[in-house]
């Protein structure tokens, strides 16, 4: 059966104030999809709307639905410090979490009611029979698309933490029944099917699998201005999974390993990390170091800085700001973990375990010889522009949505 007009729908939802890869890639994808007149439609939290209106990924359309979440989100569960409690302290601190998630559980149930009764009333409106569901755009609907008869591909995108927890409480944040009913599921790259079948075995998984051929991003922005400076970038959320910091660790070995050698080391990105890592630098007297937050337009310090690094735990594929980077023609540092090499080579970069020395050394070969790092960073370009393009995951991703799911 062929799909008709107006009835595919991609919902990207993340009601947390924050966004990653997953959001950044399909919210890029759609607009890719508009310009190319397809028929369409997105449904969109507003929080995370005029986000990405402000770094100009999205513009206004008349195919995005929006649902008001209050602009806000949902509020955050509260983390204790590091210091250790005394007996007292310790069970009112576990009081405290208790309750804590608790209330955030019943203010999230209360805005699941809002949206629930919003989205199947947008369905119906418009006839939508296909959902690409990313993150809670899937959490948050399988049950209604299942009542509806509407068909839902889930994009799987966590790694690492995969979010399969069944308790009550974390009912809304996991991925275990999304996994269970859709009609497709969409991994992000090859090692994540055996990730799941091991943490849920295979027969949990009901649907049809596939596995995105590629990365990609919106090219316009990211490309290398004639001069280069001395600049050496960690972009990205500063949580474990990251790896925030082996990035300051390597700084440290650098500075003193290399101290002749003069460099500007930034931390683009925000998290629950970011007081640990500011305490760091502080108790190590680190310098030239820049925490920037949250950056609206990252390509204007890419297409300038020389060295980037994703020195992620588990796997560095297909990360987005990696991709950015490439197309910057940047010097690239990268643990060699999981599918990593499928973005970055030994032709396109330094590929280092988790030792801070390693990393400090490669800082050095693209500070102190910058032809190397034109040479890498020209190969870098070259393979993402052609292996990674937004038009050739459009082609696959109009081809699955449009033809019959057997």
């Amino acid at each position: 059966m062929k799909h008709d007009q107006g009835n595919k729908a991609l919902c990207v939802l993340n009601f947390s104030g924050r966004y990653g890869g997953a959001e950044k890639r399909y919210l890029t994808l759609f607009r890719s999809l508009m310009n190319s007149d397809k028929d369409y439609c997105l449904i969109v939290n507003t929080k995370l709307y005029r986000l990405f209106l402000n770094n100009g990924i999205l513009q206004p359309h008349d195919r995005i639905i929006l649902f008001n979440d209050g602009g806000d989100g949902i509020p955050k569960e509260k983390k204790g410090g590091k210091e250790p409690p005394t007996h007292k302290k310790d069970r009112f601190h576990s009081l405290k979490q208790f309750l804590g998630g608790w209330k955030y559980f019943l203010k999230t149930l209360v805005l699941w009611f809002r949206f629930s009764w919003f989205f199947i009333r947008q369905v119906r409106k418009n006839k939508v029979s296909r959902i690409y569901g990313v993150w809670q755009g899937g959490i948050w609907t399988w049950m209604w698309c299942r009542l509806l008869n509407v068909e839902l591909f889930y994009s799987v995108n966590a790694t690492g933490k995969l979010m399969v927890e069944k308790t009550i409480r974390k009912f809304f944040d996991s991925q275990y029944y999304v996994l269970r009913h859709a009609q497709l599921l969409d991994f992000l790259s090859p090692s994540l099917p055996d990730e799941y079948f091991q943490a849920l075995g295979e027969k949990h998984f009901r649907g049809r699998k596939v596995v995105t051929p590629n990365s990609f991003i919106d090219y316009t922005h990211y490309f290398s201005t004639p001069q280069k400076q001395p600049w050496v970038v960690f972009l990205g959320r500063l949580e474990p999974v990251k790896n925030p910091m082996l990035f300051l660790k390597g700084v440290r070995v650098f500075q003193e390993k290399y101290p002749d050698i003069q460099a500007r080391f930034l931390v683009m990105g925000t998290g629950a990390m970011l007081s640990e890592m500011q305490q760091y630098v502080k108790k190590f007297q680190l310098q030239d170091v820049e925490f920037t937050g949250l950056h609206p337009r990252p390509w204007e310090v890419l297409q300038q800085s020389s060295v980037f690094t994703s020195l992620q735990k588990g796997e560095n594929y297909p990360s987005q700001a990696l991709l950015e980077a490439m197309a910057c023609e940047n010097g690239i540092v990268a643990t060699d973990v999981g599918n990593t090499r499928r973005l970055v080579t030994d032709k396109e970069g330094f590929l280092v375990n988790e030792a801070p020395e390693k990393v400090a050394d490669a800082f050095y070969a693209f500070l102190s010889k910058p032809n190397i790092r034109k040479e890498f960073g020209a190969k870098a370009r070259e393979k993402a522009m052609s292996e990674h393009s937004l038009e050739r995951f459009v082609e696959w991703f109009d081809t699955l949505m449009e033809r019959p799911n057997h």
